[in-house]
């Protein structure tokens, strides 16, 4: 699938006031080579740390495979310096998607790219690379096809399995890896950022607000196996825990009579679904916890609906979605998806602001406020509870 859209008149009708385009091509910038005696990529990088910019760019030849790991720093000064190869501004980002397992983040990953790029008046091509699944052949086979097609920025929205393989065969590529935190990995990668949640800082948070009794109820995946041992681990006494792997569990037997629950911080790590059943059977067995808490995996507006305001009463999430323009969140909505409460497309949008603002267009303002600290994006972290329409923030 190839997604290649040029805007620049169709944005420029959209989004601006009275400007009208220019027959006029914008200026460019020539640096010339005028030395003699071949540079090699030592002393390339000898002229970047000296601060000889121009020289660097007129040395700079892209078609040399010697200056490959300084191609981040030439396409970087490049733009700063409107160095451009067409008269008209040209964004070029590949997306890897494994469609098998990311499944619906495969459409609206790259939807969040493109209302990112949408709401500026540049043209931009955007190419979706399926590798359909993380086997290590599959994804070596599209960071290929990426390399070969010339691509420098790339968002993968990939599971662990997928960013070890990415680490270990890309060091040519400026990666961006919404869905994984760094933590995850033992590694110290220049040239790969990544912008998955710190489940561990949030469940720190959010064991503020408990107290010395703490259970828990689980699912069996890999992300709830985690925050299980996070608990395990950070908790002193664990009264009680529950893995519900199926729909055929028996909720009388479980909770009936249950007074390991009662008075207890009870912690949801289960999706959606899971966790509003939860809820409202244990007020369907009479059993009040002293609090439900829960990770970002339920932050999501549909706990409104599914649960009733009794069963949420006294129920606590942590929140790492910030805030960005109303017209950011506009341009999601548009394309059906939201940044609000999804946090892998609110964290996708942070990736490709990251590219815009730091190598396409360095002299542009950050449409997110989250710092990137050692190649991973440092999230704040609210508390929230579900009142009876929306979501408020806990004041601790």
């Amino acid at each position: 699938m190839r997604v290649i859209l040029i805007l620049l008149i169709t944005l420029s009708m959209t989004f601006a006031k009275s400007d009208k385009l220019s027959h006029i091509p914008p200026a460019k910038s020539l640096f010339l080579n005028t030395d003699l005696e071949v540079c090699d990529m030592y002393c390339m990088q000898e002229l970047i740390d000296k601060g000889q910019i121009f020289t660097f760019l007129s040395h700079y030849d892209s078609s040399n495979e010697e200056y490959s790991s300084l191609r981040s720093a030439y396409s970087y000064y490049k733009r700063l310096f409107r160095v451009f190869d067409d008269a008209v501004l040209s964004i070029r980002v590949a997306v890897i998607v494994p469609q098998k397992t990311i499944r619906r983040y495969a459409s609206t990953t790259v939807n969040s790219v493109i209302a990112y790029l949408a709401s500026k008046q540049n043209n931009f091509e955007i190419k979706v690379f399926n590798s359909m699944d993380e086997q290590e052949h599959s994804i070596i086979k599209v960071l290929n096809e990426i390399k070969n097609e010339n691509f420098e920025y790339v968002i993968a929205p990939v599971t662990k399995l997928g960013a070890q393989t990415i680490i270990e065969n890309a060091d040519y590529l400026n990666i961006y890896i919404p869905t994984v935190n760094k933590d995850v990995f033992d590694i110290n990668k220049t040239n790969i950022v990544f912008g998955g949640i710190d489940y561990n800082k949030q469940v720190d948070e959010l064991l503020k607000y408990a107290n010395d009794r703490v259970a828990y109820f689980a699912d069996g995946s890999d992300l709830s196996k985690s925050l299980n041992n996070l608990l395990i681990d950070k908790s002193p006494k664990i009264v009680y825990s529950k893995s519900i792997s199926n729909s055929r569990v028996s909720f009388k037997r479980m909770l009936r009579h249950n007074r390991k629950l009662v008075k207890s911080s009870v912690f949801m790590n289960t999706p959606l679904v899971k966790t509003s059943l939860i809820a409202s059977q244990l007020r369907v067995y009479g059993i009040r916890p002293y609090m439900m808490l829960s990770t970002q995996i339920n932050y999501n507006p549909m706990l409104l609906t599914l649960t009733q305001y009794a069963d949420r009463k006294n129920f606590y999430l942590a929140n790492s979605i910030g805030k960005t323009t109303v017209e950011m969140e506009e341009l999601n909505s548009l394309l059906g998806h939201d940044i609000v409460y999804d946090w892998v497309n609110y964290s996708t949008s942070i990736g490709i602001d990251y590219f815009y603002t730091n190598f396409f267009v360095p002299t542009a303002s950050k449409s997110f406020s989250e710092a990137i600290i050692d190649n991973q994006v440092a999230y704040d972290i609210s508390i929230e509870r579900p009142q009876r329409y929306k979501f408020e923030k806990v004041l601790f």
